[in-house]
């Protein structure tokens, strides 16, 4: 439990600190799977099995309809690119819409269905492991602001060339994914019917204030930064060296390159090294050897068995020799 737990928090918080360093939409949104499947290593690790199940139902119904959203964005305008998206609310309100709710119903903001996960979560973690449900407040307020960001860099500000001319996707893009938005929206209905969620009397309102709280500020913060033209897109970072330490996902691939493709990639030579002038090596030797002793031996017909016999059992003994001194 203690390895999950750990896995658990390093993909969470390490992942969203990426997703929000990402200029790619699909990239962006594929860390935010990753860092909910953190949360979910979490729950299991700490014996919440049942609120890892409810975790995953929740998420998913959010993050379908967030990649509903954006998917029949990039349909239109090609590009995942962020940074060449912009003024899409006027053009695709049903499309921002439903990306909102998706947005709504990822992080904790009640009284949607992702809120009463962590709340349950939170609320059971808050006499146990108490630190855990900093890293979980931690994780939904950067997630809050990395959704925020997306959508203002995509939705808001002025149109740009690829946004120009977007218009609503066909219906057969926009009616499921308005479903799926009614659905996200019914969530925590469906909770309620499947009695999974507290009673009211019981909910600790300490913690569903930091966990709103945890939202208001990402989402608050995000909006503040990319929803307001006053800003200069694309951010920078300060310091560029740490932007481009997020945005290379902590260059994982090339510390992945320097370490387990150049083992592998040696002992493959060793491999063939082996194969190629032992192994190869012993099994010529021994064909060469068999061709000229039989050249020779024709050579030296007797008739005589014994000739023969003797014959052979020198050939067996110079291998044999030849074998053992190759051993030591």
């Amino acid at each position: 439990s203690t390895v999950m737990i750990g896995v658990g928090v390093f993909t969470a918080v390490c992942a969203s600190l990426i997703a929000i360093a990402q200029i790619d939409i699909k990239r962006s949104l594929s860390y935010s799977v990753s860092t909910y499947m953190g949360l979910v290593f979490i729950a299991v690790g700490t014996g919440q099995d049942e609120t890892a199940l409810m975790l995953l139902f929740t998420y998913a119904c959010a993050m379908a309809l967030l990649v509903m959203s954006t998917g029949g964005v990039i349909l239109n305008c090609v590009s995942q690119d962020l940074t060449q998206y912009g003024g899409l609310w006027s053009r695709r309100p049903i499309t921002g819409i439903s990306y909102l709710v998706g947005a709504a119903g990822l992080v904790a903001l009640p009284p949607l269905g992702s809120f009463w996960v962590l709340l349950q979560m939170t609320d059971y973690l808050w006499s146990s492991q108490p630190w855990l449900v900093g890293v979980l407040l931690l994780v939904n307020g950067f997630t809050a602001f990395g959704i925020i960001r997306e959508f203002g860099l995509i939705f808001c500000g002025k149109p740009k060339q690829m946004t120009e001319r977007s218009p609503e996707g066909l219906w057969a893009l926009v009616l499921p994914m308005t479903i799926l938005a009614g659905l996200t929206l019914h969530v925590p209905l469906l909770l309620a019917q499947w009695e999974l969620l507290p009673e009211i009397a019981t909910i600790n309102k300490t913690i569903a204030g930091l966990l709103l709280l945890s939202s208001v500020l990402g989402f608050g913060i995000g909006g503040l930064i990319y929803l307001n033209d006053k800003w200069e897109k694309p951010i920078k970072f300060p310091f560029p060296a740490i932007q481009d330490f997020f945005a290379y996902d902590f260059y994982t691939v090339k510390l992945y390159r320097i370490t387990i493709v150049f083992v592998v990639g040696l002992v493959s030579r060793i491999i063939s090294w082996v194969d190629r002038y032992l192994v190869d090596g012993v099994v010529n030797f021994v064909g060469l050897a068999t061709v000229f002793g039989g050249q020779g031996l024709k050579y030296n017909v007797s008739g005589q068995s014994q000739f023969y016999v003797l014959t052979i059992l020198i050939g067996m003994t110079l291998l044999l020799g030849w074998l053992v001194v190759g051993l030591f």
